[in-house]
């Protein structure tokens, strides 16, 4: 039970990686926008739910070590940091996920001229960077999950 929430961030934040630095940037590269938005888009429900399912077992296991084990004034930082992680990972793939797709919809259904600026546009701008700033802070917050738990030993 002590290695356990450990690896379930470690690997939650190796997918989190590996999708904003290779799949992703890969996939826009090589395929055409449209094509690529598609493919993200399909892509990000199982993102989502294997980040959140690795985000409940992470947490049931700090949960179980904070209840069962001694504790130290610190203790329940890595809790509360796995909560911040587990509750931004269901916010961007329940609210955010949804509005971004009715967003590209809508966008795909105005069709605006490459490169104007319409309320489609800014509002799929918006949310975009609103996903990418809470898996930023879900990176972040798992960067520091791993170095309080390692601190503890």
């Amino acid at each position: 039970m002590k290695l356990l929430p450990a690896a379930a961030v470690l690997v939650w934040l190796g997918i989190m990686a590996f999708f904003a630095g290779v799949v992703a940037p890969a996939a826009f590269s090589t395929l055409d926008r449209e094509a690529a938005g598609r493919f993200v888009s399909a892509v990000f429900p199982r993102y989502y739910a294997v980040g959140a399912a690795l985000g409940a077992l992470a947490l049931a296991g700090l949960g179980v070590r904070f209840v069962l084990g001694p504790r130290r004034p610190w203790d329940g930082l890595p809790l509360l940091l796995v909560g911040v992680m587990l509750a931004t990972t269901l916010y961007a793939w329940l609210v955010v996920l949804p509005a971004a797709h009715a967003a590209r919809e809508a966008l795909r259904q105005s069709a605006p001229a490459p490169g104007a600026v319409s309320t489609e546009v800014l509002a799929f701008a918006r949310l975009h960077r609103l996903s990418g700033l809470l898996n930023g802070t879900a990176m972040l917050a798992g960067v520091l999950v791993l170095a309080a738990v390692g601190l503890r030993r």
